[in-house]
């Protein structure tokens, strides 16, 4: 059994379906799709809360698809995309998508073949109330500024009353021993989101980490095969 980590290929809006595609076809195990909620009431895979300067929350679909760059797949279509391919990382950008999403990934990936990754602490717990079988992770890694930050420096509290399996962490966090309190306390880690090859090499070689989010998967899964 391969015990180095995972990679999940993380796709910008820029790159609209074309990059969820190379995503897929990356080879990567996981393929990451941002969730929110458009004001018609469609899930979309958007990472940004706004488009074109406007809330997303309040554009219909229609709307979306007019004012995006580049199409702007729903979340069905997406996972559509993705299942038999690679495994599902939902990563859930605001409250109210957490039944839907759930329900939509079970039906695409089956039960074991994704995970849900949310900062939201009571999302998790309403997911693991309605579903808890389904995999998830809290994403710790607010900016400094913002409000909360000083919490994810010691987050096990979040994690355990989150009912998490895993914990999601950015990578300035881990290297500053968050991910060590987190091995200590049995969580597995998803280190998120890792573009350059030194820290990529990095992650790649440490026990402690079971998935690798980046932007760049082929670079990450060269760097992984390079270092059998």
């Amino acid at each position: 059994m391969d015990s180095r980590p995972a990679v999940s290929a993380h796709r910008r809006d820029e790159a609209g379906l074309t990059g969820l595609r190379d995503a897929v076809d990356s080879g990567a195990e996981y393929v990451e799709i941002d969730v929110r909620r458009a004001a018609d009431g469609t899930l979309v895979v958007h990472h940004g809360a706004e488009l074109g300067g406007l809330p997303l929350k309040r554009l219909t679909y229609r709307r979306i698809t007019e004012l995006a760059p580049r199409p702007v797949p729903r979340v069905a279509e997406a996972m559509e995309i993705i299942a038999g391919r690679a495994r599902g990382h939902i990563d859930l950008k605001e409250r109210g998508c957490e039944h839907e999403a759930v329900a939509l990934a079970l039906k695409a990936f089956g039960p074991e073949e994704f995970v849900v990754t949310t900062r939201e602490v009571a999302s998790l717990v309403e997911i693991k109330r309605s579903f808890p079988h389904v995999r998830t992770a809290l994403s710790v890694g607010r900016s400094l500024w913002e409000r909360g930050a000083a919490r994810d420096f010691a987050p096990l509290r979040m994690i355990r009353g989150a009912g998490a399996d895993m914990v999601a962490l950015n990578h300035r966090l881990a290297r500053v021993g968050v991910l060590r309190q987190c091995a200590r306390a049995g969580f597995p880690a998803m280190i998120w989101t890792v573009n350059a090859e030194p820290l990529m090499r990095r992650f790649l070689g440490d026990p402690r980490v079971a998935v690798l989010v980046t932007d760049h998967p082929g670079t990450a899964l060269a760097l992984r095969d390079t270092a059998r």
